[in-house]
């Protein structure tokens, strides 16, 4: 009976110091995540004989409800050579306070030619082959309502300059969301300004205004028109691939109606 009555205060003891450090917790609830915001990266598609290296910049001020702002941003290389191949660092985001510099994340290797995109990772030495076919560039969207239904474009040809050296031609698309069209109080506008250079076939820079992700610039500097060392278009012969690759679906022609 003794021993029954020791083992009781004992869970009675363990009982209750877990319910203390419970309450020395706070209380308990399930987890939870944060909506995310993201931030396109310039494109690079695979253009051929036009080879250039270069570094991509990025700003993004985000303006908070009290007008205060919070800035990132990250710098990262990229090259193309004369087949089209595409060489990329995504380095992390960082706050512009002059204490970091932005952290490689990733190598990205991307071959036309053969097929293929390698995502790789530096740190584990490991990379991802999948298949990559360049995507179908849609004409821009003619001015006025999209198909969206709420959504009104207008497009402005702020003409030919000069960035880097470069020919580029400028132009502004402001897109509008008007009163009540999206749970909006007031009239949205989102206001994107183009260097679109010709000869790269890339937007050299794009300054994207919006109330709702803040104002982020993208642009490229140290612009090398030198095609870089073939190497560098090469996944390093020490990591280790992993074949993600998913058979390309065969689309055949529909037998004609009888």
């Amino acid at each position: 009976m003794r021993r029954f009555a020791l083992v009781f205060l004992a869970a009675s003891f363990l009982f209750t110091s877990a319910c203390q450090a419970a309450q020395d917790a706070g209380p308990a609830h399930a987890p939870d995540y944060r909506a995310q915001q993201f931030l396109f990266a310039l494109y690079f598609g695979p253009k051929p004989n036009a080879p250039f290296t270069a570094t991509a910049k990025t700003t993004w001020v985000k303006i908070m409800p009290d007008n205060s702002t919070i800035t990132t941003w990250n710098e990262r290389i990229v090259a193309h050579d004369m087949d089209g191949r595409i060489f990329q660092e995504r380095r992390f985001l960082v706050p512009n306070d002059g204490k970091q510099q932005p952290q490689l994340r990733l190598y990205v290797y991307t071959d036309p030619l053969q097929h293929t995109s390698y995502t790789c990772t530096p740190n584990a030495k490991t990379c991802d082959m999948n298949n990559y076919f360049p995507p179908q560039i849609d004409p821009l969207a003619p001015e006025g309502l999209q198909p969206d239904g709420i959504t009104w474009l207008t497009r402005e040809n702020l003409g030919v300059d000069t960035y880097e050296g470069l020919d580029v031609q400028r132009s502004r698309e402001t897109f509008t969301y008007f009163k009540q069209t999206i749970g909006n109080t007031k009239t949205i506008l989102r206001v994107v300004d183009y260097w679109y250079s010709p000869v790269l076939g890339v937007n050299v820079k794009v300054v994207r205004h919006d109330p709702r992700d803040g104002d982020q610039t993208l642009w490229l500097t140290n612009i090398s028109l030198t095609a870089a060392d073939p190497e560098l278009f090469q996944v390093p012969a020490d990591y280790q691939v992993f074949d993600r690759r998913t058979p390309k679906p065969v689309i055949r022609p529909q037998a004609p109606e009888q």
